[in-house]
């Protein structure tokens, strides 16, 4: 989440130094205000990999706020961009994913190499493809408590916010050629940096044939492009003229025109980027407009149980998604890390992730971690007065196997690992573990490790019978059937029948779940009742004969 300084051994928040050098960036450059930008391309669903752009730019934001320095948090919204290829699925309005019928599928086609803003919206729930997938964006942030300035580029271009380093590169255009050219090997001699919006066709990815700077025009031909180098866009061969207000610069040069726009100071991006376009974005933004490249934060990938993302594959994932597993604290947590550590998110064994946010809640409260003292105010929006109540999420997802949500609860409080004073922030607290857990049980779990066999598990039980009796009669006359008693039994129980304590707690692991370990076995007993629990031991005396 941070690092160590050396000569001090104290802990540093990584997003605190990218606030530092963002401040620094500002007063160098005279400005009042500290920007922080993050942008993306309104393709379809923004997987949670593609979202550290926006989090990581969050955080940044943040510490310079908590530097006492005014700051603003903005996005750009990347919606002149041509449609390359359409994915086989996206989320709908409300982020749930929607695989596209080869009806729509055709419907989409005719639209390749249009810009995302003037595509309609294959839902039929806002005005553009653009409008949509942004909504989705900034829904999905909202509910993990961030807000962004949004600027859409399509209004940026038509309202003349581009305008004029429009102007001044194609002014330079030679000068931009040849910053261009050490970078791009392709570039072509007669290359204009512009392009235009066919007024035959609809697409963006026409060739600028030559510009006028005293009326702002651009003639242009459709010739089609092949866009990331591997989608093969056609043109319909059209000829014409467009104003500096109808098209747009290509994305490397974009890229440096937003920060000088909105003087930005700090941006993070991924990997790919700063091994391609920030070169080249970095010498345009000196050589040609006169300005420092912003402070940048480079961050790895995520991978999803090991692989990349991909609609294609159908294992991206949204904000969304996460959050019908995951608290929008956790999900945030998630983005803590350390930028440049490649992150595996393993949503079959979910629950290591939350267990290990709770220790760090915990120690926050213990005051046990400067790491803790730094973040977790961010994650949670604040302070809370007293540590919020959570429970142990494997535990929570084996109840819901026994007890629908509620009575789930009420297992709880009966256990008493919950009280039944708590207030009402805690109640709905656990109420929400219990839904994720259920959640995560019937989307990501494995099977094989959390999903309890509702049969008797067959199990060697002759060396431990009458240690199961003993613990039979001792539960039967338990006066509170209370987690932490039942525990202690289950220990001395052992100890008095000479068994290895992990050894008969994996026996009775097995003959309570079919699996041999679990939550925290006496705190499982006592939510599932002194009934059930003598009821599953007599069964399992008697299947050891």
């Amino acid at each position: 989440m941070g690092e160590k300084n050396r000569s001090k051994g104290k802990f540093v928040f990584w997003a605190d130094l990218v606030a530092e050098s963002a401040i620094e960036h500002a007063k160098r450059n005279g400005m009042s205000i500290v920007t922080v930008k993050s942008g993306g391309s309104p393709s379809g669903g923004k997987h949670i990999g593609n979202m550290n752009d926006q989090i990581r730019a969050f955080f940044i934001y943040d510490a310079v706020v908590r530097k006492g320095i005014p700051a603003r948090l903005i996005y750009t919204n990347d919606d002149m961009d041509p449609l390359r290829t359409i994915p086989p699925s996206a989320p709908d309005g409300d982020g749930e994913w929607h695989s596209f019928t080869q009806e729509e599928l055709s419907t989409l086609e005719k639209y390749l190499g249009w810009p995302y803003c003037r595509i309609p919206d294959v839902f039929g729930c806002h005005k553009s493809w653009s409008e949509h997938f942004n909504s989705v964006i900034r829904d999905g942030l909202s509910r993990i408590g961030i807000s962004m300035e949004n600027y859409n580029n399509s209004d940026s271009y038509a309202n003349g916010g581009f305008l004029e380093i429009t102007k001044f590169t194609l002014s330079k255009v030679d000068q931009v050629r040849g910053v261009l050219s050490r970078y791009q090997k392709t570039l072509e001699k007669d290359w204009i940096p512009f392009h235009a919006i066919c007024e035959n066709c609809g697409k963006i990815t026409t060739t600028a044939i030559s510009f006028n700077l005293e009326d702002d025009t651009v003639e242009y031909e459709c010739r089609g492009r092949i866009l990331a180098g591997k989608y093969v866009i056609k043109g319909c061969g059209h000829k014409g003229v467009s104003t500096f207000k109808e098209g747009k610069l290509p994305w490397r040069i974009e890229w440096v025109a937003q920060w000088k726009i909105f003087q930005v100071n700090a941006e993070p991006f991924g990997k790919d980027h700063y091994e391609g376009s920030w070169k080249s974005g970095q010498a345009l933004a000196r050589e040609i407009y006169g300005i420092e490249p912003p402070a940048n934060l480079v961050y790895e990938f995520f991978l999803v149980n090991g692989e990349k993302m991909s609609s294609r594959k159908g294992n991206a994932y949204i904000i969304q998604d996460l959050l019908k597993v995951l608290e929008p604290e956790v999900v945030k947590y998630l983005y803590t890390k350390r930028p440049m550590m490649q992150r595996n998110i393993d949503l079959k064994n979910l629950h290591l992730l939350v267990e290990e946010f709770d220790r760090f809640e915990e120690s926050f409260f213990k005051k046990s971690s400067e790491e803790a003292e730094r973040i977790y105010p961010v994650l949670m929006g604040g302070i809370p007065n007293k540590k919020p109540l959570r429970i142990n999420y494997l535990l929570a997802s084996y109840l819901v196997q026994f007890y629908p949500v509620e009575e789930a609860y009420n297992s709880l409080v009966r256990a008493g690992i919950i009280g039944e004073g708590i207030s009402e922030d805690d109640r709905n607290r656990v109420l929400l573990r219990l839904r994720l857990a259920k959640n995560w049980l019937s989307t990501f779990a494995d099977s094989s490790k959390y999903v309890l066999k509702r049969e008797f598990s067959k199990v060697d039980l002759n060396d431990v019978k009458k240690a199961l009796k003993d613990l039979s009669e001792r539960l039967s006359s338990l006066t509170e059937f209370k987690g932490e008693a039942i525990q202690n039994i289950i220990y001395s129980t052992a100890r008095e029948n000479n068994i290895p304590a992990p050894e008969f707690f994996r026996k009775l692991y097995l003959i309570f779940l079919g699996l041999e370990s679990g939550p925290r076995l006496g705190y499982l007993l006592a939510t599932l009742g002194r009934e059930k629990v003598i009821s599953r031991l007599e069964t399992a005396i008697g299947e050891a004969g």
